[in-house]
């Protein structure tokens, strides 16, 4: 895992300093075209730089914005104790320190990790998985994510949507500047889930429990309740399952059945 860890950090890093430049870019297009436009050249730099900081500022607080948008509570002290056990239990065995546990409002059965670094992070649990769950089949989504977490996969997916994936703007009114951006590279940056990544963080989570039937039983418990429409379709990349009924990535069937094949 470090070699991926490594990996994962340093493309993090690269999107990070991708975003600046094309931020910078972006700027300096709206420079000069405020200056075809007549606007005198201190104007066209102000509004240019104006943006640029909005652009940065956004990025910059975009995973506590997320957070707070999110419906539910963070736990606190002394609550879910057997949840807040297993956590522990995962995160020693896999050397990450423990994240925060949001626990969100819903139906759905779902489960995703949100964070820019793996020593700050947010699993956001869906209490209609808590309420099925057994102690095992909680344990592999637990496991999945935080493996993912651990392999920086998290942090790198965070970073891309907290950067190319921003929206900015009023609620009644938001654009994404880079929404551009093609499916390939979006897939490259961690901005969308390549199927591939999916299938391995499920063989990841398994090497964290050392049991593959009950990551196949908890795949399982997920069919046709993945869909979390509480949550911006923007956040699916984060989730162990889409969270959207638009999407390309494997489904419940097809992930069960590679795992049953290992």
């Amino acid at each position: 895992m470090d070699n991926l860890s490594d990996k994962n950090r340093q493309s993090a890093g690269l999107v990070t300093a991708l975003f600046g430049l094309s931020v910078l870019m972006l700027a300096g297009l709206v420079f000069l075209v405020l200056l075809v436009i007549s606007a005198t050249i201190w104007l066209a730099l102000a509004l240019a730089l104006l943006m640029a900081a909005s652009l940065l500022w956004a990025s910059k607080t975009s995973e506590r914005r997320i957070l707070e948008k999110l419906p539910g509570t963070q736990v606190g002290e002394g609550e879910q104790p057997r949840l807040v056990n297993l956590i522990e239990g995962l995160c020693l065995s896999t050397g990450t320190s423990p994240p925060q546990i949001h626990i969100l409002p819903t139906e759905s059965r779902n489960i995703a990790a949100l964070g820019r670094s793996a020593d700050r992070s947010t699993l956001i649990i869906a209490t209609g998985l808590l309420e099925v769950a057994t102690r095992i089949q909680l344990e592999a989504v637990l496991a999945n994510r935080i493996s993912q977490i651990a392999s920086y996969r998290t942090a790198l997916a965070t970073t891309a949507i907290t950067t190319f994936g921003l929206s900015v703007g009023l609620s009644s009114f938001r654009i994404r500047p880079f929404s551009f951006l093609g499916g390939p590279l979006k897939r490259k940056i961690g901005l969308e889930v390549d199927p591939s990544h999916d299938f391995a963080g499920d063989v990841a989570g398994t090497g964290v429990t050392r049991y593959p039937p009950g990551m196949v039983e908890a795949i399982e418990l997920m069919e046709n309740r993945t869909v979390v429409p509480e949550v911006s379709p923007t956040l699916d990349s984060l989730w162990l399952f889409s969270s959207t009924s638009n999407t390309n990535r494997p489904t419940v069937e097809a992930r069960a059945t590679a795992l049953r094949e290992m």
